[in-house]
């Protein structure tokens, strides 16, 4: 069973070692920058970020990090929107050993979720980018609701969910 799991001492260094497929390593920012990140933006007295390991079982799979955003009216990204506050969910992998057994779907189901929870506030929607070559994210989140904004954000595609 798939389960969201906070970052602890029992499972820290495994969500070190989660690796991506060949070719994948440029579609994602590794677990350690993102907790690196994540520990930078709770020392500097933004919102928390939300960082998980995926667990199947007693397995971590995989690693997705999330933030609450409150946007002002001069985000040239979300204003076409009219959203005052968004959830990105914005780092997601699951370890190369356990790509294509469905783990990954069932974790972003477990995510969005967790985010319809509105757990640091609330959003008017979840944003998720990813790389115009990411065809395996493309059709990942497309079925689920996610819909191309036509926004490119550091490269990648914009999608949103509406909660």
């Amino acid at each position: 069973m798939i389960e969201l799991c906070k970052i602890d001492h029992d499972n820290f260094d495994k969500v070190l070692k989660l690796k991506l497929a060949e070719g994948q390593e440029s579609f994602v920012a590794s677990n350690i920058y993102s907790l690196a990140e994540a520990y930078k933006d709770l020392t500097n007295n933004e919102k928390p970020p939300m960082p998980f390991a995926i667990h199947n079982g007693d397995d971590v799979i995989g690693f997705t990090m999330m933030e609450f955003c409150e946007l002002d009216e001069d985000d040239p990204f979300f204003v076409d929107f009219g959203d005052k506050a968004v959830y990105n969910f914005f780092r997601f992998m699951i370890d190369k050993d356990h790509q294509g057994k469905g783990y990954g779907r069932q974790a972003v189901g477990k995510i969005l979720e967790f985010l319809r929870s509105q757990p640091q506030g609330k959003a008017d929607a979840i944003s998720v980018c990813y790389e115009p070559e990411n065809e395996v994210s493309r059709k990942l989140y497309a079925p689920l609701g996610f819909v191309e904004t036509g926004h490119i954000i550091d490269g990648e595609i914009l999608a949103r969910l509406p909660l």
